[in-house]
């Protein structure tokens, strides 16, 4: 089962993960933002704000 999502995006904040997704080598915009979202709860998680 696929799930879609369609989300905007200010511009500026694209920029930024455009310029993340290059640095990490990541295929697609969408890796890198999943990748920062997964990121971000493990971080959460591990700091106990959940």
């Amino acid at each position: 089962m696929k799930q879609f999502i369609n989300m905007r995006y200010p511009v500026e904040l694209l920029k930024r993960i455009d310029d993340f997704k290059e640095k990490n080598d990541f295929t697609t915009r969408t890796q890198a933002i999943i990748y920062l979202i997964q990121f971000s709860l493990k971080k959460l998680e591990k700091s106990g704000l959940e």
